[in-house]
């Protein structure tokens, strides 16, 4: 039996990769900021699926202390897949405990954080799968690097900028999580996946309404997708030997991969956000 984290797996596009590999010989833990309903989404699973191994445990990303504490939960554990998938829109704003903005500690930091505690105690062939979005290349706003400051202690309203870059930099941390593994010989597998614009999703808090759902599907068709079919294809990621030797790729809405934009390739770029984020986390 192999053992599969989801974080944000309560609801969306986690909930849903939840539900198809329980159809497998699994034991998924979800990792959820609200236990409730992180509990009411395994009740769900167990009741489709017949797996009982289902589990949920406290994860609230934009805390640095939590994040450990559910490390630590996982102790003598061994992890098989880490599904990054939890997020929040940009409409999102504050200030986290630790000190960072929200978005930039949700959507990174914290995966960041955990990633590193968790990678002890991953198998031999584990795989790692960070949720990116073609936002990173966005189309209203060409991203270039800048002052890593202004992104994690922002000064002005820039809603759309601070999650763009958020999604940047999981790309940043799967390609340079990738070429680290590799130069240590290990056969960790480390992709990203971007899921497109659904409709079926809470990461827009409800402000995605049938209008703009419409308007996305008309205009910008190449950014779309059903939420049945990012679902499938990250759990077939996950799981599916078709995909265990495959490695720092970036999969776009299926289980195909594409070229990200020419900005996440920067190897310096990662290098120096990886840098600058052992020194936010502190102690690994």
């Amino acid at each position: 039996m192999k053992t599969y984290i989801i974080t944000g797996g309560n609801s969306g596009l986690g909930f849903e990769t939840a539900r198809r590999i329980a159809k497998t010989d699994s034991h998924i833990i979800l990792a959820c900021r609200n236990v409730a309903k992180g509990q009411a989404a395994a009740e769900t699973i167990k009741q489709e699926s017949g797996n009982q191994n289902i589990d949920v445990r406290k994860l609230d990303l934009a805390s640095l202390r939590s994040v450990r504490e559910f490390a630590n939960s996982l102790e003598g554990i061994s992890i098989d897949a880490l599904d990054n998938n939890a997020g929040i829109s940009g409409q999102h704003t504050g200030i986290t405990e630790d000190g960072f903005d929200v978005v930039f500690q949700s959507n990174y930091l914290g995966h960041f954080l955990l990633t590193l505690l968790l990678l002890p105690q991953m198998t031999e062939q584990a795989r790692i799968l960070n949720v990116s979005s073609d936002m990173h290349n966005s189309p209203f706003v060409d991203l270039e690097w800048r002052d890593l400051d202004s992104i994690i202690y922002p000064t002005d309203d820039t809603m759309g900028l601070r999650y763009y870059y958020s999604k940047l930099f999981n790309l940043y941390f799967t390609y340079e999580l990738d070429r680290q593994l590799q130069a240590q010989g290990k056969e960790i597998l480390v992709n990203a996946f971007n899921p497109g614009f659904m409709a079926d999703t809470n990461l827009a808090g409800g402000h995605i309404t049938p209008e703009r759902i419409e308007h996305v599907k008309q205009t910008m068709p190449d950014r779309y997708s059903e939420l049945p079919l990012s679902a499938d294809a990250v759990a077939d990621i996950l799981t599916q030997k078709d995909f265990a030797t495959i490695s720092g790729q970036y999969f776009d809405r299926s289980t195909q991969t594409v070229q990200s934009s020419k900005l996440s390739y920067h190897a310096d770029h990662a290098k120096e956000l990886w840098e600058a984020s052992l020194k936010l986390v502190g102690e690994v």
